[in-house]
């Protein structure tokens, strides 16, 4: 048996296009097949799409340590540092990093519960929101400006209230128990303007302030709701049953009149039944006038 290897079939020359064309190529044009390297393409690729021989561009990786896995440590590195600023940033805006530093050497809670020498005071916590609202406008944090501002005013009305409440005689004291102010204390004139209140300005005067501000009325606004809303239950029943009356009424006189049986005599009062509302607020008017 002959076992002799036919002989080498010769491998045909690449085109003219594609060989090696032994540039002397500038190190910053190395750099850039160096990059394409580190990013995933071969030194085979490198070398056809640049004209150079691969064993440049091996000799290159090896000159300019340009593993792959140098270049992925690098990137993971680049990536871990991107991200922990991403964090620290986030901290260092986040609402309770912003409100530490705006109410930074200002007298504030102690961890233990007490509160520090005049931080219980509505007065002083009127002049510690005030402070914050003017870092705030400084940082541009206008949100949290206007919060603070706001907090600053409810305060200050705490602090006026506080200072009426432990005056001697130069306070504002009324007839009640520990001299609280009545109703019967009040001027008149101020009693017959709250009496003429339309119902948009007494839910205007009403109204819960927004989520989160103090509100030492609290209680007083949730008795007006509440009797609000039994006013508004009571009237809205008391109009059902003088519509029903009303429809009732029409249909006896209905029947009557088919029956051929006169109707009672009502005098002035069918007049007064029978009127509308705009002609009952004219009446009253003019009666006022007279």
């Amino acid at each position: 048996m002959d076992m002799t290897l036919p002989p080498a079939v010769p491998l045909p020359d690449p085109p003219p296009a594609d060989r090696p064309a032994h540039y002397a190529l500038k190190p910053e044009t190395w750099e850039l097949i160096m990059k394409e390297y580190r990013e995933g393409a071969t030194a085979p690729f490198l070398a056809s799409k640049w004209r150079v021989s691969v064993s440049a561009v091996r000799a290159q990786i090896t000159r300019r340590k340009s593993t792959k896995r140098d270049w992925g440590d690098a990137q993971v590195i680049a990536q871990a540092e991107a991200r922990e600023a991403e964090l620290e940033a986030a901290r260092r805006n986040s609402p309770e990093a912003v409100a530490a530093r705006l109410f930074s050497g200002l007298p504030m809670p102690a961890e233990d519960g007490t509160l520090e020498d005049g931080a219980e005071d509505p007065a002083a916590l009127a002049r510690m929101a005030t402070l914050a609202s003017g870092r705030a406008m400084r940082g541009r944090l206008w949100a949290e400006a206007r919060a603070l501002g706001a907090l600053a005013e409810t305060y200050q009305r705490l602090a006026a209230r506080e200072a009426e409440a432990v005056a001697g005689g130069g306070g504002v004291r009324g007839s009640g128990p520990d001299g609280a102010l009545t109703v019967a204390d009040l001027p008149l004139a101020l009693v017959l303007q709250v009496l003429e209140l339309g119902a948009e300005e007494l839910v205007a005067l009403f109204r819960h302030p927004p989520e989160g501000r103090p509100d030492p009325d609290r209680a007083v606004r949730k008795a007006y709701w509440k009797m609000y809303g039994f006013q508004g239950h009571y009237l809205t029943k008391a109009n059902y049953r003088q519509r029903a009356t009303e429809s009732w009424i029409e249909t006896l006189e209905g029947a009557l009149a088919a029956a051929g049986v006169p109707l009672p005599d009502e005098g002035r009062l069918r007049g007064w039944r029978l009127m509308s509302d705009a002609d009952l607020m004219e009446a009253a008017a003019k009666a006022m006038e007279g």
